[in-house]
């Protein structure tokens, strides 16, 4: 069994209280788009509150219009919105999986819980172990006519 490591692109166009969700189709073929994989929706920026924009995000409250400093770009809450946000890699581990085809896509929900129609594009990938095995393998019986054995065992959890 292996677990997947789903990369989430977080872009610079995301905004602070911006979280996704993960899909994935368990093996199937289609993706489940209405049951997540994840318990709730993961922040792409951990610790940030919601933003609603370039222009009402306190760009303007800053220093562009005032005659204080010329240019206020690099200065006041200018810092504080999208534009030096890093864009990164971020990491979603999928559950225990065996032998397998499995997809998975990404959807965002925004600060205030507006889910994304679109998805990201869907990703498909080959995982090539096996289960766990059965276990507690035991003899329940023996009919001494047929001369057949009966056993008792706790199947794979994973099956």
């Amino acid at each position: 069994m292996e677990s997947l490591a789903i990369e989430v692109l977080r872009r610079r166009s995301i905004r602070g209280g911006d979280r996704f969700e993960a899909f994935g189709d368990g093996g199937s073929g289609t993706v489940d788009t209405t049951t997540p994989l994840t318990d709730r929706p993961l922040a792409y920026w951990e610790g940030l509150p919601g933003r609603e924009g370039h222009l009402r995000d306190g760009h303007l409250a800053g220093l562009h219009l005032d005659n204080i400093v010329p240019d206020g770009h690099l200065t006041g809450r200018h810092l504080s919105a999208e534009h030096l946000w890093p864009a990164a890699l971020l990491l979603f581990a999928s559950r225990l999986l065996y032998f397998g085809v499995f997809r998975f896509a990404v959807g965002t929900v925004d600060f205030v819980g507006n889910k994304s129609e679109d998805l990201s594009e869907v990703v498909e990938r080959m995982v090539n172990a096996s289960p766990r095995p059965a276990s507690s393998l035991s003899k329940s019986g023996f009919d001494e006519q047929t001369r057949r054995l009966t056993v008792s065992f706790a199947p794979s959890p994973d099956l």
